[in-house]
């Protein structure tokens, strides 16, 4: 079998919070949002059979890669600065997909 990886990488960017609560809810969503977490009240089982391709192609996107992109979500005035109405819309947008 042969794998292929890109990884995709970018210089993340700067940004400033308008208050320690907006960055506070924006970096709780922005963790909920892009990491896994175990769920305790469940034990999880799950087995898989995979048929084996002649190649595999992988695409990884570096953590840099997927904070600039919670940035851009959650900066709806383009500004640099993430408000606390803005931080807790990224949230409920964040919360929302979870859930799809």
């Amino acid at each position: 079998m042969t794998a292929y990886t890109t990884v995709k990488d970018e210089p993340r960017q700067t940004v400033q919070f308008a208050s320690g609560l907006a960055a506070q809810t924006f970096y709780d969503a922005y963790i909920r949002d892009n990491y896994v977490w175990p769920d305790k009240d469940h034990a999880n089982w799950s087995v898989v059979l995979r048929t084996v391709p002649p190649y595999e192609r992988r695409k990884i996107e570096t953590d840099n890669v997927l904070f600039n992109r919670a940035i851009e979500k959650a900066d709806t005035n383009h500004d640099g600065i993430i408000s606390e109405a803005e931080a807790q819309g990224y949230a409920a947008q964040a919360a929302r997909a979870k859930k799809n």
